[in-house]
């Protein structure tokens, strides 16, 4: 039975949002809650289990990076798909870079876009297990190779078996441990039974000590353990019984994993670990770690002699294990004589343990023993690369520790073939590494179509200031020729930051003083003075960028200004000086533009807020526009200060004067 994967679907749109759940739930492979908003997503993670997040990017209130933020701050491994209408290259690299797993544009088709969020759905819930089962199992293998030597050296094998029960509990999160056989002791239920050790997650008390006795019992019973073809059994508590669902929840246990542990041939008793999350899923790493615990507590408890450490539990065992003293082999279980290709005697006689490995693993595995046996480290945990009998490579996770046999220091081991799992992970990564570069294709068409609208309007526009040439020259009325004219520059203000953006690397921003500047040149070069000289500059204190969004506004402002102070200013010599000051004010928040000029100045009793003029109107709309202030001053002249507030972009340490959006 596939497991059913929990999503947490965050939109502001409550219709979209019933559509996609609708879609996603008809697949037959997952849960959908919809939260309308940041806020309300994050108070129900807090209380619910959930597998994977899909939010929308623009959302009132909080948006989905900032979602993503909060969710990565509570649960970083939580995967988490973002989707948005916006597509655009800054959109993308800031989810991704905020943490996004998966970034996609929203489709007309949804039936199609449903299917590809379940593969992505799939591919990260499949990862996110595979990632932290592969975790809980080399916690547990770091805790065998902790306490395999004192378990098997059996000095006090009771207290040894209930330390490592709590030190497994705690690295997988369980909230109790038990193993033995409780059928064994029933009338003892009062007293811990020979044969039945307990471990809580907090101090027992005799209450907890004797239900978890009780629950283990009743589901041993229940879901029929004593079938030999059992190699575990995976419980939670929505589907279970009545009667053990109420088991579990008087000891906050949402579910359960047994398993056999078996000394040869002979079933001992079973080992159960108990945990509050609503669902657990048991993989194949996970399992692997937990049945070399139940194969090591099985060894440890009917020792006697070396062959019974290991002969019975392990000979059979998936996992290849070997017992080493003074460098040569002492044992070694068939998995690893299968893994080699060599027979257990060959392997005895004439190998070593590095002497299996090709270089420069070979070394490693030596340098690794030598480290061991001489103390300076307890365990190791490897992944080496083996050569066996018939020359070919696989790839092997070992593990060794050390323990004392007999009065004499040996070392302990197992290994486990990874070729295949390997093998996955290259592919994952394949994908991965594909996935990349077909994103930044799309990126980088988007890129040259977007410089090419900019390269198309700014063309456009030239060509509709040369058609307004031809009419003015075709008129021959100075009154047509004037009007003409300022339409014109107007045009040209606004094509040149087209011009500008499609030169530059971003396409996003263009830098304010050379747009500026431009704009002048071609302004004074229009006017075609002869009778003067205009002196014009532009001075930066610090370089400024501005967005198209912004940088239309700012240049009709100042073409207004500067058509202005060339009509208006120096109407006797026609000499004079512009002169256009940029960069922030004191406290970095705002930007600020001083337009100055050498002229007459301004009439008397100007009042900006009364002007009906053309010019002075524009200027304030468009001031209004971009949600800035300007003022005017008349004395050397006439200036005139705009201020707006800056921004910072997402991908860039350059100051940008605009919106927030």
């Amino acid at each position: 039975m596939v497991a059913i994967i929990p999503v947490l679907f965050v939109d502001d749109n409550r219709e979209l949002s019933n559509i996609f759940q609708f879609y996603l739930e008809e697949t037959g492979l997952f849960t959908v809650h919809v939260c309308l908003d940041g806020q309300d997503a994050l108070e129900y993670l807090d209380h619910h289990d959930i597998q994977v997040v899909i939010s929308d990017f623009d959302m009132p209130d909080m948006d989905g990076i900032t979602l993503l933020r909060h969710i990565r701050e509570k649960f970083p491994n939580l995967p988490f798909i973002m989707l948005t209408g916006n597509d655009s290259k800054e959109t993308a690299i800031e989810a991704l870079n905020a943490g996004a797993d998966f970034y996609q544009n929203k489709a007309e088709d949804l039936e199609i876009q449903v299917l590809d969020l379940s593969h992505k759905i799939t591919i990260l819930v499949e990862k996110a297990r595979a990632e932290a089962a592969i975790q809980r199992k080399d916690l547990i293998l770091e805790v065998i190779g902790r306490t395999a030597g004192r378990l098997l050296k059996g000095e006090n094998f009771f207290a040894e078996m209930k330390t490592t029960l709590g030190e497994v509990g705690q690295v997988t999160g369980a909230a109790g441990a038990v193993i033995g056989n409780p059928c064994i002791h029933r009338e003892e239920r009062a007293a811990e039974g020979p044969d039945l050790i307990t471990w809580w997650h907090d101090d027992e008390g005799e209450g907890t000590t004797s239900s978890l006795r009780s629950l283990f019992a009743d589901l041993l019973r229940a879901m029929g353990m004593d079938h030999e073809d059992s190699p575990y059994i995976l419980i939670n508590s929505d589907d279970s019984a009545p009667s053990e669902q109420e088991a579990l929840k008087n000891l906050g246990i949402s579910s359960a994993v047994l398993l056999p542990v078996s000394t040869g041939d002979e079933r001992w008793g079973y080992l159960a670990l108990f945990y509050t999350e609503s669902k657990k899923y048991l993989a194949h790493p996970e399992l692997y770690a937990y049945t070399m615990l139940t194969e090591l507590a099985g060894a440890a408890r009917y020792r006697a002699y070396m062959e019974d450490y290991f002969k019975n539990p392990v000979e059979k065992s998936l996992v290849g294990v070997f017992l080493i003293r003074n460098n040569r082999f002492l044992y070694i279980n068939p998995r690893f004589s299968t893994i080699f290709g060599y027979s257990r005697a060959e392997i005895i006689r004439t190998k070593s343990l590095p002497g299996l490995f090709e270089m420069p693993d070979a070394e490693k595995v030596r340098e690794t023993l030598e480290q061991i046996m001489s103390g300076w480290r307890e365990h190791a945990h490897l992944e080496v690369t083996a050569l066996t009998r018939d020359g070919s490579r696989v790839q092997l996770e070992l593990y060794v520790t050390m323990f004392r046999c007999n009065g004499s220091l040996c070392l302990i081991g197992n290994c486990l073939d990874i070729t295949q799992r390997k093998e996955a992970e290259e592919k994952v990564r394949a994908q991965e590494d594909l996935l990349k570069q077909n994103m930044m294709s799309s990126l980088m068409e988007k890129e040259t179509l977007l410089r090419e609208i900019h390269h198309r309007v700014k063309n456009n526009m030239q060509i509709i200031a040369s058609l307004l040439r031809l009419t003015d020259f075709q008129s021959g009325n100075p009154e047509v020729h004037d009007v003409i004219r300022d339409c014109r520059n107007r045009i040209f203000s606004m094509a040149s930051i087209h011009e500008k953006l499609y030169q530059t690397d971003d396409l996003a921003q263009v830098p304010l003083g050379s747009y500026i500047r431009d704009i002048g040149n071609r302004i004074i070069l229009e006017f075609e003075m002869e009778d003067g000289q205009i002196h014009y500059s532009v001075d930066e204190n610090q370089p400024v960028f501005v967005d198209i969004s912004t940088g239309i506004p700012i240049g009709l402002m100042m073409n207004e200004l500067i058509t202005n102070s060339i009509k208006h200013a120096f109407p006797d010599t026609g000499n004079g000086t512009i002169q256009v000051q940029i960069g922030r004010d004191r406290d970095g928040q705002s930007g600020m533009i001083r337009y100055h000029d050498s002229g007459r100045g301004l009439p008397d009793g100007f009042d900006p807020d009364n002007q009906t003029t053309l010019g002075v109107e524009l200027i304030r709309n468009l001031t209004t526009q971009i949600q800035g202030t300007v003022t005017f001053e008349s004395g050397s002249g006439m200036t005139c200060t705009l201020t707006f507030p800056l921004k910072k972009t997402p991908d860039s340490h350059d100051t940008v004067i605009g919106e927030e959006t």
